[in-house]
């Protein structure tokens, strides 16, 4: 599968803030200009900026992949034949089918880097997977579970999901001795919290959100305005995640500490 969120810099700040690896699904050729949201190795990260899409366009997804020796970006330690694969994927399926957990089964026998999470793809917009993936997924209702669908990566169960997303702006000021602090931060603690509590003010005094993040923000986005485009539960760390969730279309966050330094958020949608 293949998958692009918005900027390799979004994909970055997503995975360090959630503490875990950005799933990865290859892209399709050619790569779509307008990237979507998180990935697995069927969908890979491109670079640019993250150009936030309208929901309608997009979908979500859940899938396990059974790959096989020479399938598309197969680990070395895959030996399995082509003829293996398929069985071993239609067994999944039936187990799915029969009742079975898709997260629980995704972890035991998925072949993507987005097993350990339970196969969620979250969501992308269509055009960025490839073809039989993409079709077999957008002909599913909510919920629903597809037949073993092969791509070059191997052979795939998938199930559609619920989308659910926010489209979200993202204000970073961190300390010397913060988690992953970029190269040159030399500000304490308490210097950092003074900092994000004037960004603070400053917007809610009516300054352009825009202009406080480029003055204010230690992120990697400043000069896009901190935009994080679209993303799913669970691919922040938990109290951004609750902050990003909790505000209405327009409203600012709180200030918010992670291990990473303190954040404020702004939802666009």
């Amino acid at each position: 599968m293949i998958r692009f969120p918005r900027a390799f810099a979004v994909v970055v700040l997503l995975a360090a803030c959630s503490g875990d690896e950005t799933p990865t699904l290859p892209p399709v050729e050619p790569p779509p200009a307008t990237p979507a949201a998180p990935m697995s190795a069927i969908a890979a990260p491109v670079a640019g900026p993250r150009v936030p899409a309208a929901t309608s366009a997009r979908m979500a997804a859940s899938h396990i992949l059974v790959a096989y020796a020479g399938s598309l970006k197969a680990l070395p330690n895959v030996t399995r034949s082509r003829e293996e694969a398929i069985a071993r994927a239609n067994e999944v399926r039936a187990k799915v089918l029969a009742g079975g957990d898709f997260a629980g089964l995704a972890k035991q026998y998925s072949d993507d880097s987005t097993g350990p999470r339970g196969g969620s793809l979250g969501g992308f917009m269509a055009g960025t997977m490839v073809e039989p993936f993409e079709k077999a997924t957008q002909a599913l209702p909510v919920g629903g579970v597809s037949e073993v669908v092969d791509t070059p990566f191997g052979f795939h169960v998938i199930r559609r999901d619920a989308l659910t997303e926010v489209h979200a702006k993202h204000l970073l000021v961190t300390w010397t001795d913060a988690e992953r602090a970029p190269a040159g931060v030399t500000r304490s603690k308490a210097e950092a919290k003074a900092r994000i509590e004037e960004a603070a003010a400053a917007v809610a005094a009516g300054t352009p959100w825009a202009e406080v993040v480029r003055k204010y923000s230690d992120g990697p986005l400043k000069e896009d305005g901190g935009d994080l485009g679209w993303f799913g539960p669970g691919q922040l760390a938990p109290m951004l995640d609750a902050a990003a969730f909790d505000l209405d279309i327009g409203a600012t966050s709180a200030v918010v500490e992670s291990p990473r330094g303190f954040h404020i958020l702004q939802r666009a949608e």
